[in-house]
């Protein structure tokens, strides 16, 4: 498996600057789905982002695009298959505290771990999300959120410090991830409590 995905990575080092968009979308569907590739798609969106320049959000938005992709299968399989089969491939405590934190926090209990790097463990959210029936809408844009921001900022970091950036990521990507979480749970609250506010004010116009 390891002699492989050398290879693989290798033919998509070799890519152009649109045919390395394919390759990243490629792999970041793989990791998202079936495969477990760590890290290697944010080392190639780093590497193709200092290597083209121009194209960093281009490489950031397709990773993004794949990975939500991918993450589609994983959902349709939970939805499909049920709670025996995430039993099958986890824990009776790991999926208790998943749908403690689905019930407390939602979707947005989706966007933390889809910006958080490996090893953290993102696909038994993917796979509960479907399982526990969270809306497709909804699972989608959070992913889609979560992902986008993390490679934008992986290609801001690119173009920022260069070769250093891998560097940078290892040393401060953990303080980043928090910054961002935090911001996008104010803002997820923001939006949960104007949404009731609103939901309130119309039920109550609409029964005075």
């Amino acid at each position: 498996m390891k002699g492989t995905l050398d290879h693989l990575v290798a033919l998509i080092v070799g890519l152009g600057s649109v045919g390395g968009g394919f390759g990243l979308f490629f792999i970041a569907f793989c990791d998202s789905s079936f495969l477990s590739l760590p890290e290697v798609n944010d080392l190639l969106l780093v590497y193709f982002s200092m290597r083209f320049p121009e194209q960093a959000y281009y490489y950031a938005m397709v990773a993004a695009v794949g990975s939500a992709t991918g993450c589609t299968v994983l959902y349709g399989l939970g939805r499909s298959r049920g709670h025996r089969f995430l039993k099958r491939r986890y824990s009776e405590s790991r999926l208790s505290s998943a749908l403690e934190i689905f019930h407390r926090y939602g979707v947005l209990a989706l966007i933390g771990p889809a910006l958080l790097p490996p090893p953290f463990p993102f696909k038994i959210f993917v796979l509960s999300a479907g399982v526990f029936g969270i809306p497709f809408g909804r699972f989608l844009g959070a992913v889609l959120l979560g992902r986008m921001v993390r490679y934008m900022v992986e290609a801001w970091l690119a173009l920022r410090y260069g070769e250093r950036a891998v560097a940078y990521l290892g040393e401060h990507y953990l303080q980043l991830v928090l910054l961002v979480v935090s911001v996008t749970f104010a803002v997820g609250a923001v939006y949960v409590s104007a949404s009731l506010i609103w939901r309130r004010r119309r039920a109550s116009s609409a029964n005075p």
